[in-house]
């Protein structure tokens, strides 16, 4: 059974992780670069949750985190009424069960509740079918969420 909460600043490690898991996929990471990469994220999702500019959630099967969600909000953003959905990764043997549609639902449900009326992100190829379900469309590079409508 998957229970999802809200992310605080004691699961920035293991938002970290999830991020790192996702970074391998990408990137030939080595080991010291990975424990650069490691220490510095869980640093900045730290920070960010404490500060409230991130605003994160997770799935957790048997105590182990498996998915995530993230919504970038607040001062300093090009658009202070967007947000940013990132982070979102649920591990590989668990793709298909509805994860990451239920973690997107919780950070949309905060953009909504915040009253913001537009939300970006960078899909990767295999995520790009989910944000289109949940009405994300392209524009450039990336995709875009018209909250107003």
């Amino acid at each position: 059974m998957i229970e999802y909460r809200r992310a605080g600043p004691a699961d920035a490690a293991a938002l970290a992780g999830l991020r790192l898991e996702f970074m391998r996929l990408i990137k030939d990471l080595g080991p010291e670069e990975e424990l650069a990469w490691r220490a510095e994220l869980v640093g900045l999702f730290s920070s960010e949750l404490s500060s409230g500019s991130l605003r994160a959630w997770v799935a957790v099967e048997g105590g182990r985190v498996v998915g995530a969600s993230g919504l970038a909000v607040g001062p300093g953003r090009a658009d202070p009424g967007s947000g940013e959905i990132l982070n979102m990764y649920t591990v590989p043997e668990l793709r298909g069960r509805g994860i990451g549609t239920a973690l997107l639902g919780l950070a949309l449900g905060e953009a909504r509740a915040l009253g913001l009326g537009r939300l970006r992100l960078q899909p990767t190829d295999s995520g790009r079918p989910l944000y289109e379900r949940a009405g994300f469309r392209d524009e450039g590079r990336g995709m875009v969420l018209d909250l107003t409508r």
